[in-house]
């Protein structure tokens, strides 16, 4: 099976360009992103993407001339936060299998040095090694204990970015919603201004930190529907048609 068939018959989160000019169809698309975000000059360093998923930003820490990159993700469904009602273990165990393989296939198509490890962000220790350089994309919204999460980081990266989805309001302070979704595994939808106090929080200073933006839809999912979810929901569905609301912050 060539590599455009391979690629085909498996799921993806991430939109990634991989050699003989083939692009997973991923949910989500980070490649105009990626060439916005704060990236610090990565030669020669130590780099960890958390909650890695397929790679996106282990890959392209790698591509911009990382010594070592760490990938972290999941194997176990018992790892997984997810707000009740909590779906059966074997579907967890279905969409972690999916991500998995999806990375190993990039990789594998890529090249890539990327050591791919499974354990939990809460699990990070000293012990297992410092980096000089963490990414944490996408994940605060699905943790039970974000700034937990954040400060196990802390005891192990130097510097940090996290891009993450963002809760657009017109209130300026630190604001977050708690399980916005019962069918999602969504735990916390925080404001920008609440994105860079868990950051504070957890023991980073904030170097700099972005307004919001939108992530684009890849080609591996449809925009939201304007009129589901009810009315007051429509102005935010609208708006997400063009992509999910992300912030960034560069802590260290």
């Amino acid at each position: 099976m060539d590599l455009v068939d391979r690629v085909a018959a498996q799921r993806w989160y991430h939109t990634l360009e991989l050699p003989g000019g083939v692009v997973t169809p991923g949910e989500y698309d980070l490649r105009a992103v990626a060439e916005r975000l704060p990236w610090p000059d990565l030669q020669g360093l130590r780099c960890l993407d958390v909650g890695s998923r397929d790679g996106f930003y282990a890959f392209e820490m790698e591509r911009r001339g990382a010594a070592h990159v760490v990938s972290i993700d999941l194997d176990d469904p018992g790892g997984i936060d997810f707000p009740g009602p909590r779906p059966p273990d074997a579907s967890i165990a279905g969409e972690l299998a999916a991500g998995n393989a999806a990375f190993e296939l990039a990789r594998e198509a890529l090249g890539s040095a990327v050591e791919r490890r499974h354990v939990s962000v809460y699990a990070l220790r000293p012990d297992d090694g410092r980096f000089d350089f963490a990414v944490l994309g996408t994940l605060l919204l699905h943790l039970r204990d974000p700034v937990g999460a954040l400060m196990a980081v802390r005891g192990v990266a130097d510097r940090l970015l996290v891009n993450d989805a963002v809760r657009r309001t017109w209130w300026r302070g630190p604001l977050g919603r708690l399980a916005p979704t019962r069918d999602q595994p969504f735990w916390w939808m925080l404001n920008r201004a609440a994105l860079v106090r868990a950051v504070e929080a957890a023991g980073f200073g904030v170097e700099a930190a972005s307004g919001t933006f939108f992530v684009p839809w890849g080609p591996g999912r449809s925009a939201p529907a304007v009129l589901g979810g009810g009315l007051r929901q429509v102005p935010a569905r609208v708006a997400m048609r063009r992509g999910a609301p992300h912030a960034w912050v560069l802590g260290s």
